[in-house]
């Protein structure tokens, strides 16, 4: 999944994100409160801050 993908689920209000393959996604910027990424796969993920 691209962090788009992500950020228009996020918004329509999905939190759980068990397993999903997020490798190389770009979420600086991206406030994700109360996000599940349980078994997610965050290899070279972009993030500003966990």
């Amino acid at each position: 999944m691209n962090a788009d993908e992500l950020r228009k689920r996020y918004a329509a209000g999905e939190r759980i994100f068990h397993e999903t393959n997020l490798k190389e996604a770009s979420l600086q910027a991206a406030f994700l409160s109360h996000i599940c990424l349980a078994c997610a796969n965050l290899k070279e993920v972009a993030v500003d801050r966990l």
